[in-house]
């Protein structure tokens, strides 16, 4: 019996180890590798969420290619950023593993996520990840109504907002732990490849919630409208 339980723990251990790269290694923390590898399967599942919303818009009842343009670009650049992160791990000598990327869990992340503006987003609580959770196998969000009232383009927007600002988070949050470990390759790969690149899309994505809430908030039911022309030139 207790060779048997040794034998467990050995195996438990080899599976678990970390098999980092001893000659390239140098100043990267075990930690610091945790963090990357949890931030590629962020991007990943960035990029699985965007291409749902983009086969949503693809719908022959939503009808928006350029929002369908725009989010199968983003599960690009997402699928980017997490290759460039899985190379980046190799090129310090780190270990790269991988878990399954759960849509559903994606949605629930970022719908209960906080640190994200909502002001003078109208009911945007309500309607957060409605979307989502109609693309996924199960609904996430009771207060979503019937779709023909949904504001689709607004609603995805924010939404994009919010994955935006939670991934640029995560990559603060290690920002702030590679800098307390004087790992400086490492935060300086993240401010110039990374988060300038956050910056400019969260920018992006807000200028773009201002005008569609324009179009909801005018006077009048023109927000269908409105949408249409904004996205004809996306």
């Amino acid at each position: 019996m207790k060779s048997v339980i040794f034998l467990a723990l050995v195996c438990t251990s080899i599976v678990s180890a970390k098999e980092f790269v001893a000659t390239v290694r140098q100043n990267y923390e075990n930690n610091i590798n945790d963090l990357l590898v949890a931030q590629i399967q962020k991007e990943l599942s960035a990029s699985y969420l965007y291409q749902a919303y983009a086969s949503y818009f693809q719908r022959a009842d939503v009808n928006l290619p350029g929002m369908k343009k725009f989010f199968s670009d983003a599960s690009t650049e997402e699928r980017e950023h997490a290759q460039s992160l899985i190379d980046y791990i190799n090129k310090r000598g780190g270990h790269a593993q991988y878990e399954e990327v759960n849509l559903m869990e994606t949605c629930k992340t970022v719908r209960t996520f906080t640190n994200t503006d909502t002001s003078g987003l109208v009911d945007y609580d309500k309607r957060r990840m409605c979307i989502c959770g109609f693309v996924a196998t199960k609904q996430i969000n009771d207060n979503c109504g019937p779709r023909e009232d949904w504001k689709e383009a607004l609603m995805a927007f924010e939404d994009a907002l919010a994955i935006e600002r939670f991934v640029n988070s995560e990559l603060l949050d290690i920002h702030k732990q590679a800098d307390a470990k004087g790992d400086a390759h490492l935060t300086h790969i993240l401010e110039h490849e990374f988060l300038e690149e956050q910056v400019s899309s969260i920018n992006k994505i807000a200028h773009a919630i201002t005008r569609l809430r324009s179009f909801a908030q005018g006077a009048g039911n023109n927000y269908k409208l409105g949408e249409y022309i904004f996205d004809q030139h996306l």
